[in-house]
């Protein structure tokens, strides 16, 4: 829907294209893009504009300037999804899901499909596969370990996806880089997640990407053209974003450490039974009440 709306308004769109450098052009930025499998057509390969947004997310690694630098380290949230036909989460319900090393939620989402979604500690996975293949005696595919997992440790999974089957692959996306960065730099805009993400565990990552894509587009309507106008679109822009998004990471953030720590699921359900208005104060400070500024009437924020 969202690239149908930009191609009705005038954006031309190059897919499947990916974009593997960025360069100054005189007061221009010139975008190198190639398609899958081989080059664009010749006149499509070098992209120029005077403004460049980065949209690109934060966990795919590249050469581009606004991606992040590859690393792998043992504490990474991986992520996985699956869809499962007739299961029994009721369509009401959206809960939380805590296990050894990770958390996710169940939601029932289109055509009557539950859709599952978690995180998983990268050290934590990689010794699930090997107990599991041990046990098993030949490889286990992280997305059969991480199923396995949850099965076994989470009773409210369990009971949900006891008749159901699966619908497709389970699929999978990673490292998570729960965090703020730079709004813009090097005449780079970002938005998304290549602008901070908050845990998944608060469900706001689609919010936030739209979110701060119209926080840009209202700052970079209301610039000057040339490179000064831009810089000061940028630093009014980072400050808007980190005044709109920087309380429901740091939230997230506490919200997620609990959940992926010794007992965690216990923990949170005493922190619940005991303080019940916890709930709406982690509503309150994760975004869950707030609208962007000037956005009410569109209800983008909810």
């Amino acid at each position: 829907m969202l690239l149908d709306a930009a191609r009705s308004a005038g954006a031309e769109v190059f897919q499947p294209c990916r974009a593997v450098a960025i360069e100054r052009d005189g007061d221009r930025q010139a975008v190198r893009i190639q398609a899958k499998g081989g080059g664009c057509r010749d006149e499509a390969a070098i992209l120029r504009a005077p403004v460049i947004v980065a949209a690109h997310g934060s966990w795919e690694p590249g050469p581009l300037p606004s991606q992040l630098e590859k690393q792998s380290r043992p504490s990474d949230l991986l992520g996985f999804k699956a869809h499962f036909t007739a299961s029994s989460l009721p369509p009401d319900l959206m809960p939380l899901l805590t296990f050894p090393g990770g958390y996710g939620g169940m939601v029932l989402a289109d055509h009557g499909r539950m859709s599952i979604s978690c995180c998983i500690r990268r050290d934590m996975l990689v010794r699930l596969r090997g107990s599991l293949a041990r046990e098993r005696g030949s490889r286990v595919s992280a997305a059969e370990a991480v199923e396995h997992h949850i099965m076994a440790t989470c009773r409210g999974a369990r009971e949900a996806l006891e008749q159901a089957r699966l619908d497709g692959p389970w699929l999978a996306a990673g490292p998570i880089r729960p965090g703020i960065r730079v709004g813009y730099e090097a005449d780079i805009f970002r938005v998304g997640n290549a602008a901070g993400e908050s845990h998944p565990i608060i469900a706001e990552g689609i919010s936030m990407a739209l979110q701060s894509g119209w926080l840009l587009a209202h700052e970079l309507g209301a610039a000057e053209s040339g490179q000064t106008g831009r810089e000061a679109a940028g630093r009014r822009y980072e400050a808007a974003w980190r005044g709109l998004f920087s309380t429901r990471i740091l939230a997230a953030e506490a919200i997620a450490r609990m959940a992926l720590g010794p007992g965690g699921a216990a923990l949170m359900e005493a922190v619940v039974r005991n303080f019940p208005r916890a709930l709406t104060l982690g509503a309150r400070l994760s975004g869950k009440t707030r609208s962007v500024p000037g956005l009410a009437d569109a209800r983008l924020a909810r």
